[in-house]
């Protein structure tokens, strides 16, 4: 920590004269593996209560459900919001109040039964997962049943492109944006709805592929929808990525992320020869989406065997892998879901999302109590991306029982922290006149904007049992605040 002796003399500068003086603070960084929201790692929690709960052997805290429109739209514009919640996000939360979720709308789920995801569903026919009125007059929306697409099924698909379907899908996600836009629960929404596992694809069925009209549609309607919550789509894509800030959810990582001939040897099952690759699509087809990552998540699973193990015996490859393409979050499917390899996995989940360390401090000496003291806070980011949540910066002064005497928060926006660029927040604050004087200790912490979520933590040290970072400690004398010392 930078000269304490420089807090000194300002402070007996003070003492005669009202001359400003600015006192720096540099908190160390830190390098421990924080199990901060909305990063990390994330598992499967559609069937979280019917399986009686997931393990979780390296403290994942986000929770991938898919929402069957069956289950949400019980009749035509009757949503049991109520009932989804109870079933899917209730048990969640009651295992650990802390969770956030990463939610996607599937009407087509191929297989459902082997799933599991049909175990809240009522009136039979448990492959289709959107609701029968669909199909019953006035919609009369043809479906089709299929027993194997590509080798995935047995299912049954409403036809994508016909009007009625484009009309209910609208009024279905503009429902789902009432409910959850801006929820802070809520780490992403997954644009759904349409082609198998909502992935906008119906491979190895071409007969029954959406078309571009409703797969667009289907696109600004989530954007129009959603101006809170943040928004993934599987591939960058034309027209799924076209026109509009969103993230991505690479489900093939990391064989479909980068180009294949950058890693040797290559990395297992890679492909990047068409629009599925991560690299190839926003190379040759939407190269505007390459920057998406400024405000919205990119995140990856690995379903294969052989893509988990990557994760482990090819560890320097999937972490530049992770930062190239600023993924937040790898789930549900990954080496995670085994216990070991701690030490591995530490190293990947630090890579994940965004690291926020409190690199300076810098306050305006000269102010009495009452009147408004200038005070200035750099924020580095080691992590992959942006926190997209937003979390605010606290100062604090503690006084001798621990209790903080005056807080004030840092109006900044922290989602504009990125790695290599430091963001410097520069704010003036009102200290109370009515502030005791005697010896106080100036910590930073980050709170959430919602006061009932998690708070997110800074990565630099020396911290306190709750997280916040010891700044400095300070006097206060006589309606002056003066710095006695800071930490070497």
């Amino acid at each position: 920590m930078r000269l304490k002796h420089q807090a000194a003399l300002c402070g007996l500068a003070l003492l005669w004269a009202a001359t400003a003086c600015a006192i720096e603070f540099t908190p160390a960084r830190s390098s421990d593996d924080l199990g901060n929201p909305h990063k990390g790692w994330m598992l499967w929690g559609s069937t979280f209560a019917l399986d009686g709960g997931v393990d979780n052997f390296h403290q994942a805290r986000i929770f991938h459900v898919y929402a069957p429109w069956r289950e949400i739209e019980t009749s035509d514009q009757v949503f049991d919001w109520a009932g989804f919640e109870q079933h899917h996000l209730a048990p969640i939360t009651a295992a650990y109040p802390d969770a956030t979720f990463v939610l996607r709308i599937v009407a087509d789920y191929p297989d459902s039964v082997a799933s599991g995801i049909n175990g809240w569903y009522l009136g039979g026919d448990p492959e289709r997962d959107y609701p029968l009125f669909l199909e019953q007059p006035p919609l009369n929306i043809p479906a089709s049943n299929y027993s194997s697409c590509g080798g995935d099924g047995p299912g049954r698909a409403p036809d994508w492109n016909h009007p009625a379907f484009a009309m209910q899908s609208v009024q279905l996600i503009q429902a789902l944006a009432v409910r959850f836009d801006g929820d802070p629960r809520i780490s992403a929404i997954q644009v759904g709805v349409l082609g198998l596992w909502g992935e906008w694809h119906q491979s190895g069925c071409p007969s029954l592929e959406p078309g571009n009209a409703i797969k667009a549609l289907v696109r600004d309607t989530y954007a129009g929808a959603f101006t809170l919550t943040r928004l993934q789509t599987r591939y960058p894509r034309i027209p799924d990525a076209q026109g509009i800030e969103i993230g991505f959810h690479e489900d093939y990582f990391p064989s479909f992320t980068g180009s294949c001939a950058r890693f040797a040897p290559q990395l297992p099952l890679c492909d990047d020869t068409g629009d599925w690759n991560l690299e190839w699509a926003m190379t040759h087809a939407t190269p505007e989406s390459r920057d998406n990552w400024h405000s919205q998540p990119v995140s990856g699973e690995s379903p294969l065997t052989a893509q988990k193990n990557a994760w482990i015996s090819r560890t320097g490859d999937v972490e530049t892998l992770i930062r190239d393409y600023h993924l937040s979050f790898l789930g549900p499917a990954g080496k995670h879901e085994e216990s070991g390899n701690s030490a591995t996995l530490a190293q990947l989940r630090r890579a994940l999302g965004y690291n926020l360390h409190l690199d300076r401090v810098e306050i305006g000496s000269g102010f009495a109590s009452g009147s408004m003291i200038s005070i200035s806070a750099e924020i580095g980011n080691s992590g992959s991306a942006p926190p997209y949540h937003r979390p605010r910066l606290r100062l604090s002064l503690l006084d001798g029982s621990g209790s903080a005497a005056w807080s004030g928060e840092f109006a900044g926006d922290l989602a504009q922290s990125i790695d290599g660029a430091p963001l410097v927040l520069t704010q003036s604050f009102v200290l109370p006149p009515t502030l005791p004087t005697g010896s106080y200790s100036l910590r930073a912490s980050l709170v959430d904007r919602d006061a009932s979520r998690r708070d997110s933590i800074l990565q630099s040290s020396p911290r306190d049992a709750q997280g916040r970072v010891i700044v400095a400690t300070v006097n206060v004398v006589a309606g002056v605040l003066l710095f006695a010392s800071g930490f070497e």
